[in-house]
């Protein structure tokens, strides 16, 4: 599939090639303007078209084109200087749309902390030595090359900045990256605690002493009909639903993970960064809370990601539960970008949660499904890597297989704690790289299961039954 994308691309160049008159065939100023303007800056890009895939590069393209029709105007570190705040802006807009993240978020994001544990994943720590090296190469080109590019023919740099403009847009002009924050302007509002019923809990007589809401990194849906009932197998357990009627369904996503805590706690598509400056919500939290129900979070992470130790209390949690609590409390890490506590201990966490005295609220956000996903960081259940596997993909394969472990501590959880509602939801779809995994999902949609407790009978009520 790769292959084809790529051939696409070359195609198309070769076309407008043929069509270039045999006088504008390029010299060595018109080669050194193509290297500069177009081959060197996006070069890191057109790799990793052919292994992976990046969202469409448009802007970028063009701004470096722009920067190399300034080769012999300005001084070669003004040239420079422009190359490198073309780099950035590409970097920012390319990273941001491939985790559905605008570029505010994603800066408010990298803190000296989350690039350490990034660079301690290799896939990560060899894009970014990619980068590096990119720049240097690209930098110290347009010092050097920048006078002589000026003499490049201006019409075969057209056309050669005109197909690499269609082939990115052939390539890499997917839905699937077209889901971050600012798209849910003018969208209505839909969300899985609203769709499955979850949301009312609070309105009810008498809802359930236990309730838990668990919002999963990356459960986004999965095309193919059987493979979604292979993840949800741990929920067909005979004695879990005896207790619990189970409910599957699907919901758009508009953010990355805090939009989509925002959009299951509160109700909206705001972020979390304004949503309690312009607005007063009235979340779940402080909704059962307004009942007497003890709120509680829990999230391996640390709590200054997100900010999250600032708006959760706002969302009206009473207690939560990070990173720097949980650590100490179990003796394993489980890896990958986000290090911290392993989910299906966590469980744990939340059942003790469950087991104190009085109703209560927990809400628990997962952690170890983070692309990339380490390989073998589950229950081997799916025979990922091998061509028996129902899941071609071993990436995907290896994300099912951490969602399969997670859906049976919950289940584990449901039947400890009898009459708990339950509801799972994740916060976006998969930002993988591969085009074939990132299209093994449905674009702009996420998965919910809801576990809810078979109505109790009275014992008198049923005594005097027909």
């Amino acid at each position: 599939m790769h292959q084809h994308h790529s051939s696409a691309v070359l195609t198309v160049v070769a076309r407008f090639v043929r069509r270039v008159p045999a006088s504008l065939v390029p010299d060595r100023p018109c080669l050194l303007l193509l290297v500069g303007g177009l081959v060197l800056p996006n070069a890191l890009a057109l790799a990793l078209d052919t292994v992976a895939g990046v969202p469409p590069r448009t802007s970028a393209i063009a701004l470096y084109a722009a920067v190399a029709l300034l080769g012999g105007l300005l001084p070669g570190y003004a040239l420079a200087l422009l190359g490198l705040l073309a780099l950035a802006f590409d970097l920012v807009f390319a990273i941001g749309r491939m985790f559905f993240l605008d570029p505010d978020a994603l800066l408010h994001l990298i803190t000296i902390d989350v690039l350490k544990n990034l660079l301690s994943t290799p896939a990560y720590a060899a894009s970014a030595l990619a980068v590096v090296g990119l720049l240097l190469a690209y930098l110290t080109f347009l010092v050097r090359a920048g006078p002589a590019m000026r003499q490049g023919s201006r019409p075969v740099f057209a056309a050669a900045v005109a197909a690499l403009l269609i082939g990115d847009g052939l390539v890499n002009g997917s839905s699937a990256y077209d889901f971050g924050a600012l798209a849910s302007t003018g969208r209505s509002f839909e969300s899985g605690s609203s769709l499955s019923g979850f949301d009312t809990l609070p309105n009810q007589p008498r809802p359930a002493r236990r309730v838990v809401m668990v919002v999963v990194e990356s459960l986004g849906v999965l095309r193919d009909d059987g493979q979604r009932a292979i993840l949800t197998a741990p929920f067909d357990d005979p004695a879990l639903r005896r207790l619990y009627t189970v409910t599957t369904g699907t919901s758009a996503f508009f953010g990355a993970t805090a939009s989509g805590e925002v959009r299951e706690l509160c109700g909206t598509y705001r972020s979390h960064r304004e949503v309690f400056v312009t607005e007063d919500p009235t979340c779940l939290p402080e909704r059962f809370a307004a009942r007497a129900y003890r709120t509680v979070s829990v999230h391996g992470y640390h709590a200054g990601f997100y900010d999250r130790v600032h708006w959760y209390p706002l969302a009206g949690f009473q207690t939560s539960l990070f990173g720097e609590t949980l650590g100490s409390r179990f003796a394993r890490t489980c890896g990958g970008p986000f290090p911290g506590p392993c989910d299906t201990d966590l469980a744990e966490a939340v059942g003790a949660e469950l087991a104190k005295a009085g109703p209560s609220f927990v809400y628990w956000l997962t952690l170890n499904s983070h692309v990339p996903v380490p390989q073998g960081s589950a229950t081997p259940r799916q025979d990922c890597g091998h061509k028996r596997s129902r899941f071609a993909d071993p990436e995907v394969c290896a994300m099912v297989e951490i969602w399969q472990d997670l859906f049976t501590a919950v289940s584990r959880l449901a039947l400890a704690y009898p009459g708990t509602e339950i509801l799972l939801v994740g916060d976006h779809a998969p930002p993988l790289w591969r085009r074939a995994a990132r299209t093994a999902f449905v674009p702009g949609r996420v998965m919910w299961v809801r576990l809810a407790p078979h109505p109790v009978v009275p014992a008198g009520l049923a005594a005097a039954g027909p």
